[in-house]
């Protein structure tokens, strides 16, 4: 669930004791601590979390410029090497050499959304350069349609021009290149990826960081990286420029430079059966973990591994109720009681909301070890679970501020109230609970699937890796 659903249950749980509400009557906000209470679970994990856990892999497909912090970052091309191979750069240097103008036909694969693999053939138009930057020079090439832009944008090239040209780093038989783009090339993703797998299968775990793209004028180049098990793929598919909110606002990137695609010698299975996608905001990281599946050695992704972990936990809530109980006691609040009570409680309704979603949580370390999964009954961001949730703590807050008011505001008996102020979230979470249960059918068969694959049947006769 989102910051401010889990803020909402915090407030709500306040508003079942009687004397807090009759606190918060006289304008005294100490109730208030109840939702900070409810909201410190997201606040440990992304402020401090985050920033602590261990990394394997940072990848980073389009470093930011470190005074405009976005992207491309403006490079000397004695600063690169084959490290940096199909990351975005920006290198602005004078036309040395033309090395070749040309025009002829490329072949290249592209996959169609049922998984398919179709080849293409289309003529292209190309010029091959030397770029001089004081500190060294570099193969530039442009072709296709990024040869087609680059042209319209400088005008015919010619030696002695001054450019500033963005593009992807590549390495050919001469050492390295900049290819046009605008665009990281996706391979470089997909690569890390699927090393990242096989040492986990090898090495037990590999934690994979995987930095977003921002452009100028805060926008974002997004992409999806698809773990495909059946066909022992990692894919990563560029995709458009979006808004922070994530609207396609176009930018596609051309089909030949579209996709990366890099075999997987190890089992491996996906426990979410869509890709994941990587846009505005910070990117996600992927904790890689060897596990027994059925029998089987195989590789399970986790999302997010710092996440979801102790401060997402019951143990948690009641360490926080005896804090807050013990400090409000010191200094003479006179409901501490109630207020530990709402604290302990609002954080136990935010361990309850993301237990909803998929990813599940550590419920009472340390007898617990592993997270238990979640119900499943919609995304973490889903509009219609979050609506559902806040709708119905602001239901229970309106119901408890009226049946600790005398005379009642709103003459109903309290069961008839709740009724008519709780229908909507009903409704929503039926709705929730129906399309859930397409999801749980998808991951059941996802699962049944990974039990017969022939590829995981191999892997045990060959002896692994």
């Amino acid at each position: 669930m989102r910051g401010f659903t889990h803020y909402i249950s915090g407030l709500a749980a306040a508003t079942f004791f009687a004397a807090l509400v009759g606190d918060l009557r006289l304008g005294i906000l100490i109730p208030v601590i109840a939702a900070a209470s409810a909201y410190f679970p997201d606040f440990v994990d992304f402020k401090f979390g985050k920033f602590l856990a261990r990394r394997d892999y940072e990848i980073d497909p389009a470093p930011w410029d470190e005074k405009k912090h976005y992207a491309p970052r403006l490079v000397k091309v004695s600063e690169l090497s084959e490290e940096n191979r199909y990351q975005f750069f920006a290198i602005e240097g004078t036309v040395e050499d033309i090395l070749a103008r040309g025009s002829g036909k490329v072949s290249y694969k592209v996959l169609r959304e049922d998984g398919s693999e179709e080849t293409v053939t289309e003529e292209y138009n190309s010029i091959v350069f030397t770029l001089n930057d004081g500190t060294g020079k570099i193969t530039v090439e442009a072709f296709g349609d990024d040869y087609e832009f680059f042209e319209e944008e400088f005008g015919k090239i010619e030696e002695g021009k001054k450019l500033l040209v963005f593009g992807y780093v590549d390495v050919g038989e001469e050492g390295l290149k900049l290819v046009v783009s605008d665009a990281p090339h996706p391979q470089g993703i997909a690569d890390t990826i699927a090393r990242a797998i096989e040492e986990a299968y090898r090495e037990g775990e590999r934690i994979v960081k995987i930095h977003n793209i921002r452009l100028p004028g805060d926008v974002y180049r997004r992409f999806l990286v698809h773990l495909d098990p059946p066909r022992r793929e990692v894919r990563v598919e560029m995709g458009p420029i979006v808004t922070p909110g994530g609207v396609a606002i176009g930018g596609e990137v051309p089909e030949y430079r579209k996709y990366g695609v890099a075999k997987v010698s190890v089992p491996f299975i996906k426990t979410y059966p869509k890709p994941t996608r990587i846009d505005s905001f910070s990117g996600p990281e992927i904790a890689f973990r060897r596990a027994q599946f059925r029998g089987k050695t195989v590789v399970k992704d986790r999302f997010l591994p710092w996440h979801h972990g102790f401060s997402h936990s019951l143990t948690m809530g009641m360490i926080i109720g005896l804090v807050v109980f013990a400090f409000f006691k010191l200094i003479g609040y006179e409901h501490a009681t109630e207020l530990a009570l709402a604290s302990m409680i609002g954080q136990w309704l935010h361990v309850f909301e993301d237990q909803l979603g998929f990813m599940g949580s550590n419920l009472l370390p340390p007898i617990t070890k592993d997270v238990v999964p979640g119900f499943k009954l919609g995304e973490s961001g889903s509009g219609l679970t979050n609506f559902s949730t806040a709708w119905l703590m602001i239901a229970f807050m309106i119901w408890n501020f009226n049946r600790f008011t005398d005379p009642r505001p709103i003459p109903m008996s309290d069961a008839k109230l709740l009724l008519l102020l709780a229908w909507p979230s009903i409704v929503g979470f039926a709705i929730a609970i129906v399309r859930s249960f397409r999801l749980r059918r998808e991951i059941s068969e996802l699962m049944d699937y990974y039990t017969n694959l022939e590829a995981f049947e191999e892997m045990e006769e060959v002896g692994g890796i």
